[in-house]
């Protein structure tokens, strides 16, 4: 895909701004691989890491001396000279979420670089930079999805946004991207996957305003199409009526999604729509606080009966019986509870989910079921319910930080798990997914919305 990275979330109160987030990378392009090299000295990083890591280490602070005696021996006797001091910063940076990782099976820490965690920040608000609006998939032969084992060997263009500059300029979804401008990518790149590397870097290659000329096969045919890359604000909500069915599709938890998903239902309402469909699939997930905004529009508080969207727990103790932490022992509780003002608390509400719905739309499913709010519809879930905060270092880089997990109304955790729909629609492949956000499958072709559909009409 043309790397979309997570983005950083908004913080709980009384601290600053840098980020709670339940997002979950699902496609990425280009991370770090680790350094072999740990620095703590030529900065003051080793202060942070002291701050944000206390158990680590011998007692409660970092071994410094060790790890600036590594780099002391990397100076002297490795065998190129001059290797730069933000190496060494960056190895000691990412090498404690590294550890954290390894120890305690955290797949959603991440460190990144001061130009990695720029275009997390401008991602937050649905920003794109020097884009046009597409995404990659390698595929097989005849821009086939490839069957399991299979290699793929074509770069096909798989997601086509509607109203953004690929579109505009004629590409189409199931195009096989050939070459870039003067690079024709399968001699530059045998690999596939690093072509797919190479082909993002090279689309978003040069400024806004600039030209990029992509050269495809369209049924066999080739074509050559120029596109402007331009900055992008892509939305996050998505609506249109079918009959008196309104379908709102929620693409990330950015900031404002609330706000826009309450004035497209009010909308929809307005115009004769009876009933919602919430289409969560493919939703990565996104802020806790819009989570909460969403959730609240369809729910009703009443103390006693309707309160949380979801608890969070952080700050916990191990132990062999509850590896990820003992939910009972957490020094830090936090009640996001349900907001007054909902928009449609009575309606009947469907959601549409899959195993690619993660995180923040986890959050939404799980309080709409367990409060009898709605039918979920769908595949499993992906199960991921833990939190994360940025933590921006001095250097510009940050640690992308798991603080918490989440727990439903019902008190349960989906982490590893997801949630079950209550009625069980697959789609033939991801190709008849109907969506309002770009080129896709019409809605006949989809079998899940269709279950869906039947359930509201």
């Amino acid at each position: 895909m043309i790397p979309d990275p997570p983005e950083p979330r908004d913080g709980p109160p009384g601290r600053p701004r840098q980020g709670v987030m339940v997002g979950v990378l699902l496609l990425v392009v280009c991370y770090l691989t680790g350094l072999a090299v740990n620095n703590l000295s030529v900065s003051d990083v080793s202060g942070v890491i002291n701050r944000i890591f206390p158990r680590i280490g011998q007692g409660s602070s970092v071994d410094t001396s060790s790890v600036n005696e590594a780099w002391r021996v990397v100076q002297q006797d490795y065998v190129l000279r001059s290797v730069s001091a933000d190496i060494g910063t960056q190895g000691a940076e990412k090498g404690v979420i590294d550890m954290l990782k390894q120890q305690y099976n955290d797949r959603f820490s991440n460190y990144y670089t001061a130009d990695q965690y720029t275009q997390l920040q401008n991602n937050l608000s649905g920003q794109r930079t020097s884009s046009i609006g597409i995404a990659l998939e390698p595929r097989c032969a005849n821009e086939t999805i490839c069957a399991a084992n299979s290699t793929p060997t074509e770069l096909v263009i798989e997601e086509v946004l509607h109203g953004q500059p690929a579109e505009k300029a004629g590409l189409r979804n199931g195009d096989v991207l050939v070459s870039i401008d003067d690079h024709t990518l399968a001699t530059e790149q045998p690999d596939i996957s690093k072509r797919a590397d190479d082909a993002a870097n090279l689309v978003r290659g040069g400024k806004a305003g600039t030209v990029v000329r992509l050269g495809i096969l369209r049924h066999g045919e080739p074509l050559t199409i120029s596109v402007t890359r331009e900055n992008l604000s892509i939305p996050a909500v998505y609506s249109q009526r079918f009959g008196s069915v309104l379908e709102v599709q929620v693409t990330g938890f950015n900031d404002n999604s609330g706000g826009d998903l309450r004035k497209q239902v009010q909308d929809g309402l307005a115009a004769g729509a009876t009933s919602i469909l919430l289409d969560l699939r493919a939703n990565p997930g996104g802020l806790v606080s819009e989570a909460q905004s969403i959730a609240s529009q369809f729910l009703q508080f009443a103390k006693g009966k309707e309160e949380d969207v979801v608890v969070r727990r952080g700050r916990m103790v191990t132990s062999a019986g509850a590896p990820l932490g003992n939910p009972g022992s957490a020094q830090k509780v936090e009640h996001d509870t349900i907001t007054s003002g909902g928009v449609a608390p009575t309606q009947k509400l469907v959601v549409l989910v899959d195993g690619d719905s993660a995180s923040a739309s986890e959050i939404v499913a799980a309080a709409l079921h367990d409060y009898h709010r709605a039918t979920l519809v769908g595949e499993r879930t992906f199960g991921k319910g833990s939190v994360q905060e940025d933590f921006p270092l001095p250097d510009g880089s940050d640690l992308h930080l798991t603080v918490e997990r989440w727990f439903g109304p019902n008190g349960e955790s989906i982490d590893g798990t997801g949630i079950a729909p209550d009625q069980t629609a697959t789609l033939a492949d991801p190709d008849h997914r109907f969506r309002l956000d770009a080129q896709s499958a019409d809605p006949s072709q989809d079998t899940q919305l269709q279950a869906a559909l039947a359930l509201l009409k």
